[in-house]
C-alpha cells in the first residue's frame, strides 16, 4: 500500500509543484519586468500592491482551499449531491466577492493606497495605475486559483498545471509587449496579470463543466449557508494567514520606511516575492496531500493518512534543505535576476541570507498547518496562523526595530525568530489538546478503524490467480461473522466479476497495478464491499442496460463483461461509484 500512496502523492505533487511555481513566477514577473524596464518608482508601487494580492489569496483560501477540503471529504464519503451544493456555493461566493471588492476598491482607491503606505509622488501615480487595473480584474484574480483547486480535487492535477502554465506564459509575453512595444508602463504589467488570470479561468472552466466531473454547478440549492460555514472551518486558518500577512506587510512597510526609507521598502519587495516563490515549493507538497488527506479522512482510512504524511513530510524536509542552500549560495545571482541596483546589492544579499535561516522551520509549519486543516483540527491550524503571522512577527519586529541597532535587518531577523517561537508554542498546545488514543503530534487515532475486527482488507496485484484465494479468505471472514451462506456466495460473485473486469480493461501493463479490496460487516448482517483500483476511469454503474436474455444469447456485445455487472446489480441492495484522487472506488452493499 505504501507504494500506491507514494505513486499517488507524486502523481499530484509534480503537477501541483509546477502549478505553484508558475503562479509564483506570475507574481514575480511583474516585479522583475518593473525592475529591469521601469525603475524604482514602479518597483515601490508593486510593493505597495502586495496587500491587494494577499487579499485575493484570502478569498481564494476560503472558497478554494476550504471548499476543496470539504469536497475531498465528501467524495471519500460518496456524497455526490452535497458536493454539487458545496461547489456551486463556493463558485458563486467567490465571483460575487470579487465584484464587490473590485467596485469598493476603485471607489476608495487613493485612501487605500495611502493606507498601504503610499506617499505622494511618482510611486503614488504608478500605484494608482497598477492597483486600479488589478481591482478591475478582481473577479478573475479570485476565481482563477479557486477553479484550479477544484480541478485538483477532481483528480485533474495535470490539466490544472496546464492552465497555470498557459496563464503564466501569456503574462510574461503580454508584460514585455505592452511595456516595450506599446509603452504602457506599469499599466501594461497590470493588464498582463489580469488577462493571464482571465485565460486561466476560461481554460479551467471548460474542464470543470464536463459531464464526467465529480461535481457540477447545480440550480437545486445553488447557495447554502451551511455549505459556506462548512468550507469556512478549514478555509479560515489559511485565509487568516493571508489576512495577517496584510497587517504584517503594512507594519513592515512602515517600519522599513522609518529605518531605511523608500529603498528599504523596495528591498523588502524583492525579499517578499522571493519568499512567495519559495513557498511555492511548500505549496506543491501541501496542495498534493490535500485531496489525499481529505479522501482518506472521509473514508476513515487512518493508516493511509499516516502513509501519506510519511511520504510527503520527507519531501518537505528535502525541499527545505535544498532551498536553504540555494539562498545562501545563490544570493548574488538572485539580485541579478531582479535587476537590483548596485546601491542596494549588499542590503538585499544580507536580507536573503538571513531569510535562508528559517526555510526548514517554515516548511515544517506549512506542512503541519495544512495537515491540521485537512484532518479536522482547524483550531490547531489557527494557533499556527495567529502566532506565526501576527502575534510573534509584529511584536518581535517592533522590539528589534526600536531596541536594537539592527535597523532594517530587524524585519528579517524578526521573521526568523518568529518560526522558532511558533514551534515552541505549538508543541506546548499539542500537549494540552491531545486526546487519549491520539498520536502526539498529528492528533489522529493510533489505530485504524478496521482494527476492530469487523473489516477485512487485502491488496492484490492485477493477477487472475489471486482471485480464488481472496474469495476463500473473504468467505471465511464472513462465516466468522455469521453471514448466511447465500449472501457469502453473492459476495464471492461480486468480487470475481468486478475484479475480472478491472484486470481485463483497466490496467496498463507497463507498471505494477493494485486492487484494494475491503469488506465491512454492517448492522443487520449487511456487508459492504469496496473495491478500489488505480486503473483507467471506469464507472460500472453507468454501463448500458441490457436484458438478461440478450446477454445470455450473446446478441449484446460490449467490451466488458456486461452479464457479470448485471448480476452484481441484481444481487446488491445498493451500489455506487466515485473517482477520487486518481482511483476508481466501487461500493456494493449486500
Amino acid at each position: 500500500m505504501e507504494k500506491i500512496i507514494k505513486r499517488t502523492f507524486f502523481k499530484f505533487y509534480g503537477p501541483t509543484l509546477v502549478s505553484s511555481l508558475a503562479l509564483a513566477v506570475v507574481s514575480m514577473t511583474d516585479l522583475i519586468v518593473a525592475g529591469q524596464l521601469l525603475g524604482s518608482s514602479a518597483f515601490t508601487a508593486i510593493s505597495l500592491a502586495l496587500p491587494v494580492t494577499i487579499f485575493v489569496q484570502i478569498i481564494a483560501a476560503i472558497f478554494g482551499s476550504g471548499a476543496g477540503i470539504v469536497l475531498s471529504n465528501l467524495l471519500g464519503q460518496g456524497e455526490r449531491e452535497r458536493c454539487n451544493t458545496v461547489f456551486t456555493t463556493a463558485f458563486l461566493s467567490a465571483a460575487i466577492t470579487g465584484v464587490i471588492a473590485g467596485v469598493l476598491g476603485l471607489l476608495f482607491l487613493n485612501p487605500l493606497i495611502l493606507l498601504l503606505g503610499g506617499q505622494p509622488g511618482e510611486s503614488m501615480h504608478d500605484a494608482q495605475q497598477y492597483i486600479g487595473i488589478l481591482l478591475l480584474g478582481m473577479p478573475f484574480l479570485i476565481l482563477a486559483p479557486v477553479q484550479l483547486t477544484f480541478l485538483r480535487n477532481d483528480s485533474n492535477p495535470r490539466y490544472s498545471m496546464f492552465c497555470v502554465l498557459a496563464g503564466g506564459i501569456w503574462n510574461l509575453i503580454a508584460n514585455i509587449f505592452l511595456v516595450l512595444l506599446f509603452d504602457l508602463g506599469i499599466a501594461g504589467i497590470a493588464i498582463g496579470t489580469v488577462t493571464s488570470q482571465m485565460l486561466s479561468c476560461v481554460l479551467s472552466g471548460l474542464k470543470l463543466c464536463r459531464k464526467e466531473s465529480s461535481f457540477h454547478l447545480t440550480k437545486k440549492r445553488c447557495w447554502s449557508l451551511s455549505a459556506l460555514m462548512e468550507m469556512a472551518r478549514p478555509g479560515l486558518p489559511a485565509a487568516m494567514i493571508f489576512f495577517f500577512q496584510v497587517v504584517l506587510t503594512v507594519v513592515i512597510n512602515h517600519t522599513l520606511a522609518v529605518t531605511g526609507g523608500d529603498s528599504a521598502v523596495g528591498v523588502y519587495a524583492v525579499v517578499k516575492y522571493l519568499i512567495t516563490f519559495l513557498y511555492a515549493f511548500y505549496d506543491g507538497v501541501t496542495g498534493a496531500i490535500q485531496p489525499m488527506l481529505g479522501v482518506y479522512r472521509g473514508g476513515g482510512e487512518i493508516d493511509n493518512l499516516r502513509r501519506t504524511v510519511s511520504v510527503s513530510f520527507k519531501m518537505m524536509i528535502l525541499m527545505s534543505v535544498i532551498i536553504t542552500l540555494v539562498l545562501e549560495l545563490g544570493a548574488p545571482l538572485i539580485c541579478i535576476i531582479f535587476g537590483v541596483e548596485d546601491s542596494m546589492l549588499n542590503i538585499i544579499m544580507t536580507a536573503i541570507r538571513i531569510q535562508a535561516l528559517f526555510c526548514i522551520t517554515a516548511g515544517i509549519l506549512a506542512f503541519l498547518g495544512a495537515f491540521y486543516r485537512c484532518t479536522g483540527h482547524a483550531g490547531v491550524a489557527m494557533v499556527i496562523a495567529v502566532c506565526n503571522n501576527l502575534i510573534f512577527p509584529v511584536s518581535i519586529i517592533l522590539l528589534l526595530a526600536n531596541f536594537t541597532p539592527l535597523g532594517s535587518n530587524s524585519v528579517y531577523w524578526g521573521l526568523v525568530l518568529t518560526d522558532y517561537a511558533t514551534l515552541l508554542v505549538l508543541f506546548c498546545a499539542l500537549r494540552i489538546l491531545r486526546r487519549q488514543g491520539e498520536s502526539p503530534i498529528l492528533l489522529i487515532p493510533t489505530q485504524d478503524n478496521q482494527a476492530n475486527g469487523s473489516v477485512y482488507q487485502v491488496l492484490i496485484q492485477d493477477k487472475y490467480e489471486d482471485i480464488p484465494r481472496i474469495s476463500e479468505e473473504i468467505d471465511n471472514f464472513c462465516e466468522e461473522h455469521g453471514i448466511p451462506i447465500k449472501k457469502r456466495y453473492y459476495i464471492s460473485l461480486c468480487i470475481e466479476e468486478l475484479v475480472v473486469n478491472i484486470i481485463r480493461l483497466g490496467f496498463r501493463k507497463e507498471q505494477d497495478n493494485y486492487i484494494d479490496i475491503r469488506v465491512s460487516v454492517l448492522t443487520g448482517q449487511q456487508v459492504a464491499l469496496r473495491i478500489r483500483d488505480d486503473a483507467v476511469e471506469f464507472d460500472p454503474t453507468q454501463s448500458q442496460e441490457a436484458s438478461l436474455d440478450d446477454l445470455m444469447d450473446g446478441s449484446y456485445q460490449e467490451d466488458h463483461n456486461e452479464l457479470g455487472l448485471l448480476l452484481v446489480k441484481k444481487v446488491a441492495s445498493s451500489y455506487s461509484y466515485k473517482r477520487t484522487v486518481g482511483f476508481n472506488d466501487f461500493m456494493v452493499v449486500l
